[in-house]
C-alpha cells in the first residue's frame, strides 16, 4: 500500500497544478460528464458504435412499469442473455441468494463492476441449483432505487477487466440526480394468499457546493413472508408413515399401515398437511440496504468520489420435515410431532470506494481504492443433534463465513483527436487482496456424540499386554450434528489471503471514418499461483450509416476463489426422498490428496463474437451476434463417493466416520466446455400525440456441451464420479438453452402500460438415484418450455404520484412437476428451474418523485 500512497501524493501535486488554458479546463469538464460504456475506456464509445455487444438498460422506466422488483428479477425478464432465479434453485445459505448468469456459463465466470469498478463476490459456496460449488455475486445487496441503468458487456473482457470475465461484464451505474426525492413502495402475493413480498425505496439526491458536487442516498426495506409450494394444493403432500419407525425411509406395510397414522393425526387435531414443506426460492426474509453515490470538485476539472453501501439480510430456509418417526433424525421427546428445522442466515455486505479523477497535462487520471466485505451466519433452530439425544440442543450457532476485497488502482488514458481518425490509449494497474475466513460453530452443531476409541490388544516381547488405539467407531445410527445444516469443526477453520497485481494497456483506434481497431493486453500475477496474461482484439466496421459489422476474439481466465480451495462443510442431500449426509470436503485436505484430487488450477478460455449492428430507421435499433467460448479445466464439484466402498484411501474413510457422513464430494478442475450461440436485441419507438410506444424484441439462443473430462491419474475406476451426470446437466442443460423477450410499453401523460411475455426453453436434469460405484444411477426429466407473461397499467394521480397495479405471470405458467420416481415419499412439486416462478402474483406499486 505505501507505492500507492506515493502515487497520491503525486498525483494531488499534478492535480493542483496551474491549468495550462480556459479552454483545456473546458474541455475536461465536458468528457467527465459524457457517458462511458462497459468495454470501453473511450469518451468517445457508444453502445451504438462499440465493436462488442454492449446491452444498456434503463431501470427507471422499468421500476415504474415492471412487476418485479429486485435487480436480478428485473434483468431476468428484460435480458435475453441472463439468468436468475429466485434462491437459485440451491438449498441450505445459497438459498438466501439470487445469482445470475450470462450465455448460460458460471454464475462465477462473470465479473461485476459498479461505477466501473470491481465489485466484490459473496462469500457463501453454493449448493445444488445455478452455482453448485461456486461463489457468485449478490446483486441484490445493492438498491435497485439506488441505480440509473445496467450496462451489460456480452463478450470476454478479462483483458481488460481482469479474472471471472469470461462470459461478460455487468456494469452497475448508479444515480447522481439531485434535488428530487423518490419514494417508492411495491407489495405482491401468491395465488393462496402466501408469500407476500414487499419492497419500500426512499432515495434523495442534493447537490454539494455550487460546481457540479452532489450526494445521492437510497434506502430499501424489503420483505418475503413464508410461501407455501407452487401449484397444486397438495403438491408435496406426505405419503408415507409418520409416525412408525422409519418414516420417511419406507412406505406403509403390513404391520404398520396407514391406518394408524390417521388415528394418531386425528388424537392430535391435525392432518397430513401439518407436514408440509415451504416453497422453494422464497425464504422468509427482510433486507434492509442503504447506499450512496457522492462527488466533489475539488479544482476545475478534478472530482473527489466516492460510492457504496451496506446492506443487512436475515434469511429463513426451511429443509425437509423431520418426522415424528424418523428415529435416526428426530427424538419424538423432544418433537413428538417432529420438527421442521429452520437455518437462519444473518448476510451483512458492505462496501466503499474512494478515489480521485481529473487531468495531468493531457492525460485523464483516476485513482481509485474499494473495499468490500461479505458476511455469512448460521445459526440452526428448531431443529436438533439426534446423537446427544435429550441432551441435544434445539438453537444451535453452526459458524460463520466471511470474503473480502479490496482494490486499488491507477488508470490512465488520452484521447488523441488528430492521430488517423482518433486514437484512445489507456493504461494502467491494480494492486488486489483478497481474504477469506471459516470460523468454528458450537460443539454440539457438528459433534457425533456416540463416537468411541476402539484399542487393540497386543503384547511385548516379554508378554507383558498393552492397549493402542485402533480407530473410532459410532455406537448408533443417529445422525450428528445440527438437521438441516452441520456446523463448522475447529478443524474447518480458515483465514487465508492472496494478493493480486495487475498491469494493462488498452488502445482503441479509428483508423479510418468507418474502420475501429481495438486491442488489449492484460498481465497479472497472483500470489498463490502465479502469472497469467491474456488479450483481445475487437474491429467495427460501418457500410453505411445504419449498419456496421463487429467481431472480437479473447483469451480469458478465472482464478479458482479461495473459498474453492478451502471450504469445508456437512450437508444433507436426499436421493429418492431418502436423506444422505454428504461431507464436502477442502481441496487442501488430506482426504484430497489421499484420493488423488489435485490442486485447483485458474480456468482459461478463448471466445469471439461476430455480429451486426444496425439503425434501419429513425427510432430503430437491432443487432444480431454470434459467440463462441471454449472453457478448459472448469473448477466443479466431484461426485459422491460413498463409504460402503471399501477401496477408498484411509483419509478419505476417516473423514467420513468422523463427520458421521456417508458419502462426500471435492472440488476439482473436472471438465472443460463449449458454448455456441446467437444473440439478437431490437427496439423501436414511436412518437404520438402527447405519447410514445416503445416495442422491445430479445432472443438468445445457445448450446453448451462438454468437450472434455479431466480423471486424475489412478483415479480411472471413478470416472463416473469425478464428473458425475448431475454436474454434466448443471452445466448444459439445466438452464433454457433458448430465452426470448418481448415487450411493448405505453406511456402518456396519464397512462404507463407494459405487456410483456417471455419464453423460456426447455431444460433436461439429472438426480442421483444412489452412489453405486463404478457408474451411480441418474434419472433424466425433461421440462418442457413456457411463455411467462406480465401485464400492468399505471395511472399519474398527478404528475408527483404514480399508481399501478399489474401480475407477473399472469397466465399462471408454472412448468412441469418432478417426476414421480424420483418424488420420493411425497407429491410432485413444480421444479420451477427454469424461471423460479411461484405462478400468478398480482401487485401494487405507489411511486412518487418530488
Amino acid at each position: 500500500m505505501r507505492i500507492f500512497t506515493i502515487i497520491i501524493l503525486l498525483l494531488l501535486t499534478g492535480y493542483y497544478a496551474p491549468a495550462q488554458s480556459q479552454e483545456r479546463d473546458s474541455l475536461t469538464l465536458r468528457r467527465l460528464g459524457e457517458v462511458q460504456i462497459v468495454g470501453s475506456r473511450s469518451v468517445t464509445r457508444t453502445r451504438l458504435n462499440a465493436p462488442v455487444p454492449v446491452d444498456v438498460i434503463d431501470l427507471r422506466s422499468l421500476q415504474e412499469n415492471a412487476p418485479q422488483t429486485s435487480l436480478t428479477q428485473l434483468l431476468q425478464y428484460i435480458s435475453p442473455s441472463f439468468h436468475s432465479v429466485n434462491g437459485s434453485n440451491a438449498g441450505d445459505a445459497g438459498s438466501a441468494l439470487n445469482l445470475a448468469q450470462l450465455k448460460g456459463l458460471g454464475v462465477d465466470q462473470l465479473l461485476v463492476l459498479v461505477n466501473g469498478k470491481r465489485r466484490h463476490k459473496s462469500s457463501n459456496v453454493n449448493w445444488g441449483g445455478l452455482g453448485n460449488g461456486a461463489t457468485g455475486y449478490d446483486l441484490n445487496a445493492i438498491p435497485a432505487g439506488a441505480i440509473e441503468r445496467i450496462e451489460i458487456l456480452r463478450d470476454g473482457a478479462a483483458a481488460q477487466y481482469g479474472s471471472d470475465a469470461i462470459a461478460g461484464v455487468i456494469n452497475v451505474v448508479l444515480k447522481k440526480s439531485t434535488d428530487d426525492i423518490t419514494l417508492s413502495t411495491t407489495a405482491s402475493v401468491r395465488r393462496r394468499g402466501d408469500g407476500l413480498t414487499t419492497r419500500t425505496s426512499a432515495g434523495y439526491g442534493f447537490k454539494l457546493g455550487d460546481n457540479g458536487g452532489y450526494l445521492r442516498l437510497t434506502a430499501e426495506f424489503a420483505t418475503q413472508a413464508i410461501a407455501l409450494p407452487a401449484g397444486k394444493t397438495d403438491a408435496g403432500l406426505y405419503n408415507g408413515p409418520i409416525y412408525g419407525g422409519g418414516a420417511n425411509t419406507r412406505g406403509y406395510d403390513a404391520i404398520y399401515t396407514k391406518e394408524i397414522d390417521d388415528a394418531i393425526l386425528a388424537s392430535r387435531g391435525i392432518d397430513r398437511h401439518y407436514f408440509d414443506q415451504r416453497g422453494g426460492g422464497a425464504n422468509k426474509a427482510k433486507d434492509a440496504l442503504l447506499s450512496f453515490n457522492a462527488a466533489i470538485p475539488l479544482k476545475e476539472g478534478v472530482e473527489l468520489y466516492t460510492f457504496g453501501g451496506i446492506s443487512h439480510r436475515n434469511s429463513e430456509f426451511t429443509a425437509v420435515y423431520r418426522l415424528p418417526g424418523w428415529t435416526e433424525r428426530n427424538n419424538a421427546f423432544l418433537y413428538p410431532d417432529g420438527f421442521l428445522p429452520e437455518m437462519d442466515n444473518t448476510i451483512t455486505d458492505k462496501s466503499i470506494a474512494i478515489g480521485v479523477k481529473g487531468k495531468i497535462g493531457q492525460w485523464t487520471t483516476d485513482l481509485s481504492n474499494v473495499y468490500g466485505k461479505n458476511d455469512f451466519g448460521n445459526v440452526i433452530d428448531n431443529s436438533l443433534n439426534a446423537s446427544y439425544g435429550l441432551k441435544s440442543p434445539t438453537t444451535f450457532d453452526a459458524g460463520r463465513y466471511n470474503a473480502s476485497q479490496n482494490t486499488a488502482g491507477l488508470d490512465i488514458s488520452r484521447y488523441f483527436e488528430h492521430a488517423l481518425h482518433g486514437v484512445n490509449v489507456a493504461f494502467g494497474g491494480q494492486y488486489r487482496v483478497e481474504t477469506y475466513q471459516i470460523i468454528a460453530g458450537e460443539e454440539a452443531s457438528y459433534a457425533k456424540a456416540d463416537l468411541r476409541t476402539i484399542y487393540n490388544i497386543d503384547t511385548t516381547a516379554a508378554g507383558v499386554p498393552y492397549q493402542s488405539a485402533a480407530g473410532l467407531i459410532a455406537l448408533n445410527s443417529l445422525s450428528p450434528g445440527s438437521q438441516i445444516h452441520a456446523g463448522f469443526r475447529p478443524a474447518n477453520e480458515v483465514n487465508v489471503n492472496r494478493a493480486v497485481t495487475a498491469g494493462y494497456v488498452d488502445i482503441e483506434a479509428n483508423i479510418t471514418r468507418r474502420w475501429l481497431l481495438s486491442a488489449a493486453v492484460r498481465a497479472e500475477h497472483f500470489s498463490d499461483f502465479g502469472n497469467v496474461t491474456t488479450w483481445k482484439i475487437a474491429s467495427r466496421y460501418s457500410l453505411a450509416k445504419w449498419l456496421a459489422f463487429r467481431g472480437a476474439y479473447n483469451t480469458g481466465f478465472r482464478a479458482p476463489d479461495l473459498a474453492q480451495f478451502y471450504y469445508t462443510e456437512t450437508s444433507t442431500t436426499f436421493q429418492q426422498g431418502r436423506a444422505v449426509d454428504l461431507v464436502t470436503a477442502s481441496n487442501k485436505s488430506a482426504a484430497a490428496r489421499a484420493l488423488g484430487i489435485p490442486s485447483l488450477t485458474p480456468e482459461r478460455s478463448r471466445g469471439f463474437s461476430a455480429g451486426i449492428t444496425s439503425e434501419p430507421a429513425p427510432r430503430a435499433e437491432l443487432s444480431i451476434d454470434a459467440y463462441h467460448v471454449e472453457i478448459d479445466n472448469r473448477v466443479g464439484n466431484t461426485g459422491n463417493f460413498s463409504a460402503l466402498d471399501t477401496n477408498l484411501p484411509e483419509d478419505v474413510r476417516n473423514l467420513l466416520l468422523q463427520t458421521g457422513t456417508t458419502q462426500a464430494k471435492f472440488f476439482y478442475n473436472a471438465f472443460s466446455t463449449r458454448t455456441k450461440g446467437i444473440e439478437f436485441t431490437g427496439s423501436y419507438k414511436v412518437l404520438l400525440n402527447k405519447a410514445s410506444l416503445s416495442f422491445l424484441a430479445g432472443a438468445n439462443f445457445s448450446k453448451n456441451e462438454v468437450t472434455g473430462v479431466n480423471t486424475p491419474k489412478g483415479l480411472e475406476a471413478y470416472r463416473y464420479v469425478i464428473f458425475s451426470e448431475a454436474e454434466r446437466a448443471r452445466v448444459t442443460t439445466n438452464i433454457p438453452q433458448q430465452k426470448v423477450t418481448l415487450q411493448g410499453v405505453y406511456n402518456s401523460r396519464k397512462w404507463n402500460l407494459l405487456l410483456r411475455t417471455v419464453y423460456f426453453g426447455t431444460v433436461t436434469t439429472a438426480t442421483a438415484l444412489n452412489a453405486t460405484f463404478p457408474r451411480p444411477d441418474y434419472f433424466f426429466q425433461k421440462l418442457p418450455a413456457i411463455w411467462v407473461t406480465d401485464i400492468s397499467a399505471g395511472y399519474h394521480i398527478t404528475p408527483q404520484l404514480l399508481a399501478s397495479i399489474g401480475v407477473n405471470n399472469a397466465f399462471n405458467a408454472l412448468g412441469d412437476y418432478t417426476a414421480p420416481e424420483i418424488a420420493g415419499l411425497r407429491n410432485p412439486t413444480v421444479v420451477g428451474i427454469q424461471n423460479g416462478s411461484a405462478g400468478i402474483q398480482p401487485f401494487a406499486r405507489l411511486l412518487a418523485k418530488f
